[in-house]
């Protein structure tokens, strides 16, 4: 496989926009609301979601799902579905990851995205799986995943738009934002990843609310996003 090029964040949100906005979603509208992930995985990408143990795929690792493209399946570790279904966030966050390798990665592939497939007994998952996992250290192409995740659950322009909605009603106080996180179906460590990587928020150690180009010298930024575990 050819070395992964890397995607700036720019590009990324008009790829991220692009999809939306053929699935039917508009972000530039005036409503505030979730991105439906899991449709847009099942039926604008016609990819099956499916569940089964996969801790085999990496020893050292919490396997949280992987992808293989031959058989157009994403398929969640069952070993964690209790997690899955506590945390709503994590869910459709492992799901828009694992969109991110079909676009971004499988493209390699050209056969893949034109939906043809190899015949069944070359299909194998040895032939070519992404696998996610929660880990400190990521590959490029888990990185680049989780970029497109961010930006396709959360807009730019939604996200621009939420923040203006909220600082209408005074102050921006944390509970504001897991409201925000609540709407929009994602985790708050997702969403604060999200706000200070467009500069349009930051959250303190403290927990307050930062606004762009006014927090300490010293404050940790994020520079990935993270899953909610």
């Amino acid at each position: 496989m050819s070395r992964t090029a890397y995607i700036a964040r720019e590009q990324m949100e008009r790829i991220t926009e692009r999809i939306l906005t053929d699935y039917g979603f508009d972000p530039y509208d005036k409503s505030v609301r979730p991105v439906p992930i899991e449709e847009i995985v099942e039926f604008h990408y016609d990819l099956q979601i499916c569940w089964e143990p996969i801790d085999r795929l990496d020893e050292d690792g919490m396997v949280m799902a992987a992808i293989i493209p031959e058989r157009r399946q994403i398929i969640l570790n069952e070993t964690h579905r209790d997690l899955f279904d506590r945390k709503i966030g994590t869910y459709h966050f492992t799901l828009a990851h694992e969109l991110g390798h079909w676009v971004l990665h499988a493209a390699e592939r050209p056969h893949l995205r034109t939906g043809g497939r190899r015949s069944e007994e070359r299909a194998d998952e040895s032939s070519f799986v992404y696998y996610c996992r929660s880990s400190s250290r990521k590959p490029i192409e888990e990185v680049q995943a989780d970029l497109f995740a961010g930006c396709l659950l959360m807009p730019q322009p939604m996200m621009a738009r939420a923040v203006k909605q909220l600082a209408m009603l005074g102050s921006i106080r944390l509970r504001h934002l897991y409201g925000l996180a609540d709407c929009l179906k994602v985790s708050v460590s997702a969403l604060a990843v999200r706000l200070d990587q467009l500069r349009l928020l930051h959250i303190g150690r403290d927990g307050d609310i930062i606004k762009p180009g006014t927090e300490s010298p010293t404050a940790v930024r994020y520079e990935q996003m993270t899953l909610d575990l």
